[in-house]
């Protein structure tokens, strides 16, 4: 029940509230409930800062102004790109290929990184092993039919993968497929490309590795000011390693759904096969165009510099607060545990109630123990009231 541990004092209408939004998260399965759900079910909410879903509110803008004058500029060229079937699979490849350095025959475009997982898991894994806790996907696609095992992730040491421990893990589990998110959801701890390497190397007889790289822009790494931040080039060393990547955080675009998998070339065949082909909208084969053009490059990686500062700010302001704990993050969100015998949801209720700020709370996250809220980073004017109504409401 939501109306558990709770020092917090709670009038008898916010009861009333905290009450809908406890059902309507129990109907929301192991997933946030979405903005228009909770205004749909519970009118008497205003949602004013979406803290919940991890976007770069930056890039959105920038995205935005480019659809803006390049295509709701020309009803017909929207008209057409309603109308029409987009571009097959291999083509958008052909497009992307070049921007991110890796051969059309080894990408796979996906309607959103959840799409290839699924597509991975399904056709290429018996076994899979991951860390918790962990993106949920991971194990909900998994099925009845492929065995899941886990490596668990300490918070007393920050969810640190160990690379020995983890290597060991893997093995004696006897899985096919490890999984590995760097920087992990939902605490943003990133493995240094040198014990990621070393990991690989040590797992090189598994039928599958999966990389998830979907929120390595926002992490601190060596990469040229010019280059969109990576780790491609690690398929070049293993040839079991796929890499997922989600467009949606970085990019601030989940509406219109864009992810892609490098993989072996003949993986990529299989599923295009297997009815994949086109999987892709309209809106979606835009966005992939625009990686065609190098003002646009230009302009997100500016507004990646910017936003990284906002995440700076925002890290350093939680790591003064005496009355949670906030964990160190690679990513564009944080992870924060509640003082004792407070309830995290019921903070994150509140937060939305009193404030209209929406979180996540963690509680259906498996392997994660204990009350804690992930809160996603804004801009700055949202981030200041995002701290405020944290001190309000938790402080």
């Amino acid at each position: 029940m939501i109306i558990g541990l709770n020092p917090i004092k709670i009038s008898p209408s916010e009861r009333m509230v905290l009450n809908k939004i406890e059902q309507l998260s129990a109907r929301s399965g192991s997933h946030s409930p979405s903005l228009a759900a909770i205004q749909l079910a519970i009118p008497e909410i205003t949602v004013e800062i979406d803290a919940c879903y991890l976007s770069n509110p930056l890039a959105t803008d920038l995205f935005w102004s480019y659809f803006n004058s390049d295509v709701l500029a020309d009803p017909q060229l929207f008209k057409r790109m309603l109308e029409a079937y987009p571009s097959q699979n291999n083509a958008i490849a052909e497009r992307l290929s070049v921007a991110i350095g890796v051969d059309a025959d080894n990408l796979f475009i996906a309607n959103g990184a959840t799409e290839a997982i699924q597509a991975i898991i399904h056709n290429f894994s018996s076994h899979i092993h991951i860390n918790t806790p962990t993106f949920s996907p991971y194990y909900e696609f998994a099925g009845p039919e492929i065995q899941i095992t886990e490596f668990h992730l300490d918070p007393a040491n920050n969810f640190t993968v160990d690379p020995e421990q983890y290597v060991e893990s893997v093995l004696q589990s006897g899985a096919d497929t490890a999984v590995l998110i760097s920087p992990n959801n939902p605490d943003g701890h990133l493995i240094p490309d040198s014990d990621l390497k070393w990991i690989l190397s040590k797992l090189t007889t598994l039928r599958t590795i999966i990389v998830d790289e979907s929120f390595i822009h926002f992490a601190d790494r060596s990469t040229p000011d010019t280059e969109l931040p990576n780790i491609t080039g690690i398929t070049n060393e293993f040839n079991n390693v796929t890499v997922v990547k989600s467009m949606s955080k970085d990019f601030g675009i989940a509406g219109i759904r864009a992810g892609y998998a490098i993989m072996p070339a003949q993986r990529v065949t299989q599923l295009l096969k297997h009815g994949y082909l086109w999987n892709t909208s309209g809106i979606a084969e835009y966005f992939f165009s625009l990686f065609d053009r190098p003002e646009f490059k230009t302009e997100y990686l500016r507004e990646l510099s910017n936003y990284k500062a906002f995440i700076s700010k925002f890290t350093t302001a939680t790591a003064n607060f005496d009355f949670i704990q906030a964990f160190s993050t690679s990513a564009n969100f944080q992870l924060m545990k509640m003082p004792d015998n407070v309830s995290a949801e019921i903070a994150a209720a509140l937060l939305l109630l009193r404030h209209g700020v929406y979180v996540r709370s963690c509680g259906d996250k498996i392997g994660l123990e204990g009350e804690y809220l992930r809160v996603s980073i804004r801009t700055e004017p949202e981030n200041i009231k995002v701290l405020s109504a944290i001190r309000d409401v938790v402080g």
